[in-house]
């Protein structure tokens, strides 16, 4: 204990009733609520009353392993868990209270839709995947108190929850939501129940609690009396989650609902530097709807924020790259100290390209490679199959993409025959007097591919890309599988980068098959998600991470902040994702903006994001407004030392 600080050390020994931790970014949150409950434990209080909820099975699960290492047997009494684990014990333990089994299955993704797409065909009523999805959706909204619409509207999803409810209690079955409704009715209407519970939670903690819903705090305001034993730890300027149902108001409605409450800030931060400290803080102040708190660091003031400004998308990269390189050498740190954060998952195409020109080894984190993304791998297939006829594996996925009516039996039978005269499966197509049922399909695929050789050969770049797409199918094929408008424009988007990427090859006097070369070398890269590469993910997945050095792309107007959140009056949201961004940083935050970007084919004009203005000039270093500064001489002079030391010059 003698390690916690004043702040840390009256949250961990507060002794009774409602207490609220505001905890900072950094500040030691994870471990002033483990330190609480062991010392509720080591207290005398009976571990099979004390429960602490959470908001995903990983941190759950840390809180367990942290306790058990330190109490022993008497961690195997506490209750932690989520909220919705904490509702499905609740469920089978009252099961006949709810018209079901003790038993109950947990019904998610297929068994849902499943489900309620009975119901729509029982009512005579769309039943297409998207239609499905689409009510699933509004169904969780009307449960979670979120929907709204017209009358008619209204009357007709209340008809399709009733019976989808129906089908769920005869299957003995629940879905997610009803983790959390359910319990709350079994409070609520059972006196014998809420006692019983009432004891287990006599010391109720809450983590990450500005992520709750308006469902989960009142089923906390069931659970906890407003003298009771409540401890919520969380963060009023990282919430970030109201898209999906987080309200930031549960933080506020605290003292009126549990008018006892002490409040205790966190604001010592044991990650950061002072210097980015500073200017989060200076951003994040000018949210208005704050209980308010001011970090400060104990590393020191450390290097002032970068910011730069790019021409486009692939300076921006190109830049941000090198400099990983270079700091990666000079400062022997490991490619895991390096972060790239942007606002949206497409942001990362250009980011991919750049690491994999210069071999540094990446992981894209809570999204899919964009050499991953089915579109791609389709195009390129096809780009390796003309590059070289006797790619087999190219092969097999262009024939099929689209399927043109040549089943497995067919690439059987062609590729036994291919075995036996030992040619590759495109040669084989091309025999005059292939002895194969399905052979005039096959030929005309095999012919298709050698004009497209021949014109990547001979004919201008942009018309043979276009001849490629249209001539193969892939952009129908695309086209008709698309859900919407928006996935068709953004899998086009990823088609188009390639095509992009492919111009600018063509331009250097680059051919097809060193393109592909150049392609697969950079599609091998290493990407193990805990190995020692660079990370890039979106803001949201970063929440809880630390890097030393952290990249956030994209700081442009209608980017970040993003322009439906503004439309939808939500920058506070924005800028608290801000906030978070900034915060991932130990050492180093480098903040990017371009003066234009390429969408759908069109470049356009951008405007540096508001958030930058907003930062002022204290511990800023405005890169290419200040060439000749202080800071500008520093970073060149350890740039050029690098590149010296690289060609062994030092």
């Amino acid at each position: 204990m003698s390690n916690l600080n004043p702040q840390q050390y009256e949250a961990v020994y507060h002794r009774k009733g409602p207490l609220l931790v505001l905890a900072g970014a950094g500040s030691g949150k994870t471990r002033v609520i483990t330190e609480r409950i062991a010392a509720l434990v080591e207290r005398d209080v009976p571990p099979h009353a004390v429960t602490a909820v959470t908001f995903t099975n990983k941190a759950a699960r840390e809180m367990r392993q942290r306790l058990a290492a330190r109490l022993g047997d008497r961690a195997k009494e506490l209750r932690i868990c989520t909220f919705h684990a904490l509702g499905l014990a609740m469920v089978r333990e009252h099961a006949e209270l709810l018209d079901r089994r003790a038993n109950v299955s947990v019904y998610a993704g297929a068994e849902q839709r499943s489900v309620l797409r009975s119901v729509l065909q029982e009512l005579r009523l769309p039943a297409d995947v998207k239609q499905v999805d689409t009510v699933l959706g509004r169904i969780s909204a009307l449960k979670s108190g979120l929907s709204g619409g017209s009358d008619k509207a209204s009357a007709e999803l209340a008809t399709i929850r009733e019976r989808y409810d129906q089908l769920l209690t005869a299957m003995n079955a629940v879905d997610f939501d009803d983790l959390l409704l359910l319990p709350i009715r079994l409070l609520a209407e059972h006196e014998s129940v809420l006692a019983l519970w009432r004891e287990r939670c006599r010391y109720f903690l809450v983590d990450e609690y500005q992520d709750s819903s308006g469902t989960q705090y009142d089923f906390l305001r069931l659970l906890v009396t407003p003298e009771g034993n409540l401890t919520v730890v969380g963060d009023d300027d990282q919430s970030i989650y109201g898209w999906r149902g987080a309200e930031i108001g549960n933080l506020f409605n605290l003292d009126r609902d549990y008018p006892g409450l002490m409040v205790i800030r966190l604001e010592e931060n044991y990650r950061s530097t002072g210097a980015i400290l500073t200017v989060s803080n200076r951003l994040i102040g000018h949210n208005s709807q704050r209980l308010g708190k001011e970090l400060r660091s104990n590393l020191g003031a450390g290097k002032p924020v970068r910011v730069w400004e790019a021409e486009d998308a692939d300076d921006e990269a190109g830049r941000v790259a090198a400099d990983i390189v270079a700091a990666h050498a000079a400062n022997q740190s490991k490619w895991s100290d390096f972060c790239m954060l942007y606002r949206a998952a497409y942001q990362s195409r250009p980011l991919e390209l750049a690491l994999r020109e210069r071999g540094v080894p990446y992981h894209v984190s809570g999204g899919m490679s964009f050499f991953d993304r089915a579109e791609v791998r389709d195009l390129l297939s096809y780009m390796r199959l003309i590059a070289n006829v006797d790619d087999d594996m190219a092969f097999m996925r262009a024939i099929s993409r689209p399927r043109r009516g040549i089943g497995d039996k067919a690439l059987a039978d062609l590729g036994m025959l291919a075995h036996m005269r030992q040619q590759s499966l495109l040669v084989t197509c091309l025999d005059d007097d292939l002895p194969l049922q399905r052979a005039p399909v096959l030929r005309e695929f095999g012919h298709l591919i050698v004009g497209l050789e021949h014109r990547f050969l001979h004919g201008e770049p942009d018309d043979t890309f276009d001849a490629l797409l249209a001539e193969t199918e892939l952009e129908a094929l695309f086209t008709a599988e698309s859900d919407d408008e928006k996935e068709q424009e953004r899998r086009m988007a990823n088609v188009y980068e390639i095509r992009r990427w492919w111009l600018r090859h063509a331009e250097e006097g680059g051919g097809l098959a060193d393109f592909m070369q150049r392609i697969c070398l950079m599609s091998n890269q290493d990407e193990e998600e805990n190995g020692n590469c660079v990370r890039l993910m979106t803001v949201h997945a970063a929440k809880g991470l630390e890097f030393s050095h952290v990249y956030v792309v994209g700081m442009e107007d209608g980017s970040f902040p993003h322009k439906n959140a503004v439309e939808e009056e939500r920058l506070e949201e924005e800028r608290r994702l801000m906030y978070v961004a900034m915060t991932r940083a130990r050492h180093r935050l480098t903040l990017s903006h371009a003066r234009q970007r390429r969408r759908y084919g069109q470049v356009e004009k951008q405007s540096p994001s508001p958030f930058l203005s907003e930062i002022g000039d204290e511990h800023v270093y405005w890169v290419d407004r200040e060439p000749d500064s202080a800071a500008a001489v520093e970073e060149a002079a350890a740039h050029m030392a690098e590149m010296r030391r690289m060609l062994g010059l030092a």
